[in-house]
């Protein structure tokens, strides 16, 4: 299960890449930097993620129980009709460099535990706690699949990266966090 989260990593950091290049080729001389931060729930998740919700929403860690996508460790949010549940952490995305524009994204692995569910990925803005970036899935059945944010443009250095399970919907297990952005100057 690892391999396929790596090979997963590899993927979307060569398609980050690939968009570097192309920019490249596109305008001229260009200096990118690529950076990317993964988290499967390993070691001590509490310590670095968190939950929130409203109304009937809950989430709790899964710590060695055999359910993770990869490695031992995922979390699980549950909700019912007028609520809302997700578990998020705060990124520093860096290195920055004056002058270099910034393009991220990334996504989360999630799979619905019975049922449909629907979901938000989203990346916000702590500072004003608004939306960088949004997207909202609907999941329709139980195997692990990699859901995906749209890529932002010139974001703050600090962000935060969330999965919110919506009201009225089954319980999802959430794994294997991919965040990238590249730096580059025209």
């Amino acid at each position: 299960m690892r391999t396929a989260f790596t090979r997963a990593a590899r993927l979307t950091a060569a398609a980050v890449t690939a968009t570097a290049v192309a920019l490249t080729v596109a305008v001229g001389p260009a200096q990118a930097d690529l950076w990317t931060h993964t988290d499967g729930f390993e070691g001590n998740p509490a310590a670095v993620w968190e939950f929130h919700r409203s109304g009937a929403g809950s989430g709790a860690y899964e710590l060695g129980t055999g359910t993770a996508r990869s490695g031992w460790n995922n979390a699980i949010l549950t909700t019912s009709t007028g609520g809302w549940s997700g578990v998020g952490k705060l990124l520093t995305v860096g290195p920055r460099t004056a002058g270099h524009s910034t393009t991220c994204g990334g996504g989360f692995f999630v799979r619905a535990v019975s049922g449909p569910a629907v979901l938000n990925v989203e990346v916000i803005d702590p500072a004003s706690w608004t939306y960088l970036a949004l997207r909202t899935v609907r999941i329709t059945d139980t195997v692990w699949r990699r859901h995906d944010v749209a890529s932002y443009a010139n974001g703050p250095s600090q962000v935060f990266v969330r999965v919110s399970l919506l009201g009225g919907s089954g319980a999802v297990r959430v794994d294997d966090m991919a965040f990238q952005c590249s730096f580059y100057r025209a």
